[in-house]
């Protein structure tokens, strides 16, 4: 055979093929790389609306407009995004060039208290041309590496023809003569083939003589590997931070690491060999312990909770139980019970409730609370008298000596309000020197005998210690009723705030004067009088 001929046809075969394939693949490339950067560019996007959601979901929740604007304009500054916006039942705040379509990526904001509370959305609209354009400078370089790529291909095809097959093929069937069965003696592959039929069939040659040997290798190297596993993982259980162990159906522990035995210490119960199934005498609530775990395995799931521990130490001990079925291989049930210790967790979590939701100087609940107290109110139905309270020459006591002595008289009122409202009733600081409280299921006349008693409560004179001075403090209340006033929450409000203004303005005429009722302030005569 012409070795020339034969060289220049394969050459011009694979360079019209090249040239062929390298259009295609350009075009390829190109639909590739769009819908790839497409994908690249919404998980930057979930990125950022992962970056951006806590600040979004605060300015949802509170409904600031300027807050939720400054994330709108981080949003928009990023290439991947042409427009954005921020929606809630409060406001809309949206980038300038914002415009609905149905590209538009909607994420859900969550209440940063409520997890599970939605309270907006956060709009936007990718920028597709930037993709685009972006997908076509890098379809355009791999355009160029297929051309030179085509090029190498072509001149190493040549080389191979002559310096590859031919010599080659005559080597390995001079090697074939020569070899000697049974011996160590085997066939070195032309390093041309080594993914060519002819240098799969040298391997299957070779993988005959040596099957007995590598199979002695190799169980002795598993064998290795199974020593060094074992030891590894007898490491991570004895060392793990949390506490592990194997136990029984009927309780009986077969296995447990270190921290285990730390944490019957430190709960100071005695090591045992059975605590009940699943470990539940560990926990005060057994019950909900054992129902969880039959659900999840009636689904084939891994069961998970978080549940507080007998302790006879000071302090709350919490962790998260997750309790694995295993079944071996001679068909025994065994359960593993990993105890991670959340105590922490659930500590910060109930510091951050508290200081979310209760007044620092009372320890009332703040407005935020009371507001969401009062909706859910609303929504479940519920009767309920909503008393605005304002507190009268609060402001002289303030201005002559002091904040500190403002705050000492705030305290007091607390205190002295708590005394006469009962466990069902909300008081609430609804800031400055306003207090809410809340009544459910209270008729008028229950109003005005509680609305009594907080006067009288409130008109004991209290001691400044710092001042060595006396002072009192009187209130003046609005009353409104829901849902017998057929009105909104806000209107709600807005009513017993007027009639409680109301019995402020007519003081200085009625010094007696403390209550009014909102339905009643057009009704002269009508306002209750202090006892």
């Amino acid at each position: 055979m012409n070795k020339s001929g034969l060289v220049i046809r394969l050459a011009v075969v694979i360079a019209f093929t090249a040239v062929i394939v390298g259009l295609i693949t350009t075009q390829l490339f190109y639909r590739f790389t769009f819908l790839n950067e497409k994908i690249l560019g919404e998980q930057s996007i979930n990125q950022l609306y992962n970056t951006v959601s806590p600040t979004a979901s605060i300015a949802s929740y509170l409904g600031d407009e300027e807050l939720a604007q400054e994330v709108i304009n981080g949003l928009i500054s990023n290439d991947l995004i042409t427009s954005a916006a921020i929606k809630t039942d409060m406001l809309m705040v949206k980038s300038a060039n914002y415009q609905e379509s149905a590209a538009m990526l909607e994420f859900v904001l969550f209440s940063p208290f409520q997890k599970e509370r939605s309270v907006g959305v956060l709009l936007v609209k990718p920028n597709d041309k930037h993709l685009a354009d972006k997908a076509s400078n890098i379809s355009a370089t791999n355009t160029a590496v297929v051309a030179i790529e085509a090029l190498i291909i072509t001149a190493i095809s040549i080389f191979v023809t002559y310096y590859v097959i031919t010599r080659p093929i005559l080597s390995i069937g001079k090697a074939l003569h020569a070899i000697r069965p049974g011996t160590v003696e085997r066939i070195d592959k032309p390093s041309s083939h080594e993914n060519s039929e002819i240098g799969q069939l040298v391997d299957d040659v070779n993988s005959l003589l040596t099957k007995a040997e590598q199979q002695m290798l190799r169980e002795k190297k598993l064998r290795s590997e199974v020593q060094v596993l074992e030891a590894r993982f007898r490491m991570l259980f004895e060392n793990a931070t949390s506490a592990i162990v194997l136990v029984e159906p009927q309780g009986d522990i077969l296995l447990y690491n270190k921290t285990f035995e730390q944490l019957i210490e430190k709960l100071k119960l005695p090591l045992k060999k059975n605590y009940g199934n699943y470990l539940q005498e560990l926990f005060i609530l057994k019950k909900e312990l054992h129902e969880q775990i039959q659900i999840a395995f009636a689904n084939d799931e891994s069961a998970v909770a978080e549940l507080e521990l007998i302790s006879h130490q000071e302090g709350k001990m919490w962790v998260q139980v997750v309790v694995t079925q295993l079944i071996t291989d001679d068909f025994q049930e065994n359960y593993q019970i990993t105890l991670h210790d959340i105590s922490k967790r659930k500590q910060q979590i109930s510091l951050l409730d508290q200081k979310a939701n209760y007044d620092n100087l009372t320890n009332l609940l703040n407005r935020q609370a009371a507001e969401q107290h009062l909706k859910q109110l609303t929504v479940t139905g519920g009767a309920f008298a909503l008393i605005m309270m304002d507190l009268n020459d609060f402001k002289p006591i303030n201005d002559i000596f002091g904040h500190d002595a403002g705050d000492e008289v705030l305290i007091h009122v607390a205190s002295q309000l708590m005394k006469s409202l009962r466990k069902a009733d909300v008081l609430s600081r609804w800031g400055g020197d306003e207090f809410v409280i809340v009544l459910p299921n209270a008729t008028k006349k229950e109003v005005t005998n509680v609305c009594a008693k907080l006067a009288v409560q409130l008109s004991k004179p209290l001691h400044l210690s710092q001042h060595n001075k006396t002072v009192f403090v009187t209130a003046s209340m609005g009353v409104s009723f829901y849902p017998d006033e057929q009105l909104e929450l806000l209107e709600l409000i807005r009513a017993a705030d007027k009639a409680m203004y109301q019995v402020k303005k007519a003081k200085s005429t009625n010094k007696a004067l403390y209550l009014a009722f909102s339905s009643d302030i057009a009704k002269p005569g009508n306002a209750g009088k202090a006892e």
